[in-house]
């Protein structure tokens, strides 16, 4: 009886603790995430809503990425309740949110509470996995329905015989997985090498035959739907091959991606730490051999392809998520084992360092990570590609592309004078291509919050990168700039407009505004008088508070 009922308060604490980290890490995610701004790829699926057909959207791929799935699920929200960035992210963030519970309580029938623990605080703060679980991209729910697969596949394979229900999550995890999103086939395939293989060599025909009806019915279904668009608009995927390979240098940037980290120290101690727990990894949990398998013919396909993108440290490291949790759990295995070691000198002593390991290693997590950063009040931008591109400061091409490029008006600084986040502008123009769109720095100085003002159908009849008005696009966090109805409805306070200027980069002059460059004289005839204006933008207050505030402290 003492037994169960220690037991059940170990079990009791666990969950305890466990709710905690998931609490946190939902947190992380969920913060200033209804106020994110619609970046970079996000678009790519609301230009095919908006110029093509749902026929065209099923047979292509697209010049520019779109996952075919979620674009035809968005399809229907905007022709049914309207689209919105809510709209276009919530799946994600429930598949972020669910990976935090799932892999974690998968694991810990393999490894003790203390290295499961640890593994959700890692995953809790893993500033790759937040950003991907706010971002209207399919990597989250790939993530997630990867390693649903690969845990179904060795259920069936273990269960000895052709069961129905492991075969049937595998089959439908993988063929969703692999429609939204091309490259999760190797990870999703991979264990029919890593078990296939032996089974072959052991001459198993009986597990062979089960496997062979298995993978059958699953390539019928991928076939069914990955390769329609294939045939119908090849060039949509050739277009992007054949272009980029990453080196050693990627490699290494991908590892401050997958650990999470910005410094090289606490990379190089990370790595130091899965090292040290790989071993115990590889004996207890299944699925790394399909993992490692899975990674083998990933870099063999990315090597052979050569894809677009590749060669920075953040794609490669998306080609490869799957990486994250496995390093995460070996790190894990590899803290909990130097807990052991320090929790085992005598005395109070022990009990000390422990306690300030487990402190000083969370707050590293934290601190030394970008995620200081992306959780700023406000940032309504965290998606922005200077968040993403690499998480080393120092080798931030975008941020160096922007200090050099984008003259700083004193109008933010201006800003910084007033209470943070008193105020809501709709700045214009906006540029979807975010590496052109300065919004990050302007809240980081100013401390107020910064979206977009859409200029269509007011002074631009399409803009690439904004919505028609109406047509079921119900986008709450931009304003059209011509609609004060819009602006006041959502509690915009300012209109800031940029006013075009130009620049020389390696590849040619840029000139930013100058197709909207008629837009200047039409907002001074349709809003309210400036209260502000330098050589670099013009400023229009909407609200009594706006022009109050400014006019203080000016």
């Amino acid at each position: 009886m003492r037994k169960t009922t220690n037991w059940v308060s170990e079990n009791t604490g666990f969950y305890l603790v466990f709710s905690i980290i998931v609490g946190f890490g939902t947190y992380l995610r969920l913060d200033q995430f209804f106020l994110q701004v619609l970046l970079d790829d996000e678009w790519h699926a609301v230009h095919q809503l908006i110029n093509k057909s749902t026929a065209e959207i099923f047979l292509s791929f697209g010049h520019a990425d779109f996952s075919i799935p979620l674009t035809l699920f968005y399809w229907l929200e905007l022709k049914s309740i309207g689209l919105s960035e809510l709209g276009m992210r919530w799946p994600l963030m429930l598949a972020g949110v669910i990976s935090l519970l799932v892999f974690p309580l998968f694991i810990r029938k393999y490894f003790n509470d203390r290295i499961v623990l640890v593994f959700t605080f890692l995953l809790s703060v893993s500033p790759l996995l937040i950003i991907y679980s706010r971002t209207a991209r399919p990597y989250a729910l790939t993530l997630l329905l990867t390693m649903i697969a690969l845990a179904a596949f060795y259920r069936f394979a273990a269960s000895g015989k052709f069961a129905w229900k492991p075969a049937l999550v595998y089959m439908l995890s993988s063929i969703l997985c692999t429609w939204m999103h091309l490259i999760s086939l190797p990870f999703v395939v991979a264990p029919f090498v890593a078990l296939g293989l032996p089974a072959l060599l052991s001459k198993d025909w009986h597990k062979i035959r089960y496997f062979l009806y298995l993978g059958l019915m699953t390539l019928t279904g991928m076939l069914a739907l990955v390769l329609p668009p294939m045939l119908a608009h090849p060039q949509a995927l050739e277009a992007k091959l054949g272009l980029n390979t990453p080196g050693l240098e990627t490699i290494y940037g991908a590892g401050f991606a997958w650990f999470g980290v910005s410094e090289p120290i606490f990379l190089g101690f990370l790595l130091l730490l899965a090292i040290a727990g790989f071993s115990r990894l590889r004996r207890s949990l299944p699925l790394v051999d399909s993992l490692l398998v899975a990674i083998v013919i990933t870099l063999v396909v990315i090597q052979l392809s050569q894809p677009d993108w590749v060669q920075y440290a953040q794609t490669f490291a998306r080609y490869l998520l799957p990486v994250v949790p496995l390093l995460l759990l070996a790190a894990a295995i590899g803290f909990s084992r130097l807990i052991g070691l320090i929790g085992r000198l005598p005395g109070y002593l022990g009990k000390l360092l422990v306690t300030l390991v487990l402190f000083s290693g969370s707050m590293a997590s934290i601190m030394l990570s970008p995620l200081p950063g992306l959780l700023a009040v406000p940032n309504s931008n965290s998606l922005h590609i200077v968040y993403q591109l690499d998480f080393r400061d120092v080798d931030n091409e975008v941020d160096i592309y922007q200090q050099k490029n984008f003259p700083l008006s004193p109008f933010w600084q201006l800003l910084a004078g007033m209470p943070v986040d008193s105020l809501k502008i709709a700045a214009s123009p906006f540029y979807f291509e975010s590496y052109n769109w300065d919004a990050p720095r302007w809240e980081h100085i100013s401390h107020q919050r910064i979206m977009p003002g859409f200029l269509n159908g007011f002074c631009s009849e399409m803009r690439w990168g904004e919505v028609p008005a109406g047509r079921g696009f119900n986008f709450n966090n931009a304003a059209f700039t011509g609609n004060m109805e819009d602006l006041l409805g959502k509690e915009f306070d300012l209109v800031v407009y940029q006013k075009p200027h130009s620049f020389t980069t390696a590849q040619g002059t840029v000139e930013l505004g100058k197709e909207t460059s008629n837009c200047g004289k039409i907002l001074a005839d349709s809003l309210p008088a400036p209260v502000y204006e330098d050589d670099l933008l013009v400023a229009y207050p909407l609200t009594k508070k706006a022009r109050r505030l400014i006019n203080a402290e000016r």
